[in-house]
């Protein structure tokens, strides 16, 4: 039972730490801990003193509450529109903005989030991380690179993409283009 509850709080803090787009380097370090410690907690591989526990969930902006599970985990929630949670990510320095649409679930298997793509970047930046990932244009036009492809996507259109292959996508035009992203780690 012990190792259970150690295990869900390690996925707990990697998630929170992935959803926010930090390294074990910037948390631990918010955290006043060593990375490796942050590795290990989030391993189940330590049993952490609530102190340390604590010092983590100031790091991620949550509770220890969160952490542990004590708070309750609704089968479903609701995020109106205006309520997600600003993200900041790798690709914030591009410009673009990531809004989490799922940050009130605690346990979930994938991350939806709203990006919204500025207008005038020249060359659409790459990342590649583990997982899979589904993008809908909300508004807009996106050209989209996966590896050595491209397509221009519409308002409407959609693609299911592998994201360990380097990825991105720029706006075009004059306007900022908006896509809901729907990313799964495998």
């Amino acid at each position: 039972m012990k190792r259970s509850i150690e295990s869900r709080i390690g996925r707990r803090i990697r998630r929170l730490r992935h959803t926010r787009g930090w390294s074990l380097d910037a948390v631990a370090t918010k955290a006043n801990i060593s990375r490796s410690l942050l590795s290990k907690v989030e391993n189940a591989r330590v049993s952490s003193p609530i102190a340390t526990l604590a010092n983590i969930a100031t790091a991620l902006g949550t509770s220890v509450g969160a952490l542990i599970g004590a708070e309750h985990d609704e089968r479903y929630v609701v995020v109106r529109r205006g309520e997600g949670t600003p993200i900041a990510g790798e690709a914030t320095g591009f410009g673009y903005a990531y809004e989490s649409l799922g940050h009130q679930r605690l346990e979930k298997r994938m991350e939806p989030f709203l990006v919204t793509y500025p207008p005038g970047v020249e060359r659409a930046p790459r990342f590649s991380h583990g997982g899979e990932a589904f993008l809908f244009v909300v508004k807009g036009q996106i050209e989209f690179h996966h590896d050595d492809r491209s397509v221009v996507l519409r308002t409407g259109d959609s693609v299911y993409f592998d994201n360990e292959l380097p990825h991105g996508g720029r706006a075009l035009g004059a306007r900022p283009a908006v896509a809901l992203v729907v990313t799964a780690e495998s």
